[in-house]
């Protein structure tokens, strides 16, 4: 065998294997971009970013707990704000 068939065997062997390389860089590529995977990616995603914002909140209260109190009651007497607004307007009766 001469030096050139040499070097030929080892430049399709490298060609061979280059391709092969890339077939498995395809498929794999293809398998995450399918929009089950993509969707299941997003899913996590938000999951892991939902988690972290949880926590930040929580850390928050625990941090200021009055203006939550403030905010909690705000809220309250907003969604009861017609209730105690019958209440108010009663007239005291004679008993």
């Amino acid at each position: 065998m001469s030096l050139i068939d040499t070097e030929l065997a080892k430049a399709e062997n490298n060609s061979v294997d280059a391709r092969r390389q890339l077939a498995k860089t395809v498929v794999a590529l293809q398998s995450r971009l399918k929009p089950s995977a993509l969707a299941r990616d997003a899913v996590e995603e938000l999951k892991e970013v939902g988690g972290e914002m949880a926590r930040s909140g929580i850390e928050s209260v625990k941090r200021n707990p009055l203006p939550t109190v403030g905010i909690a009651a705000l809220l309250t007497a907003f969604i009861a704000r017609k209730p105690l607004a019958r209440l108010l307007r009663r007239q005291p009766t004679d008993v």
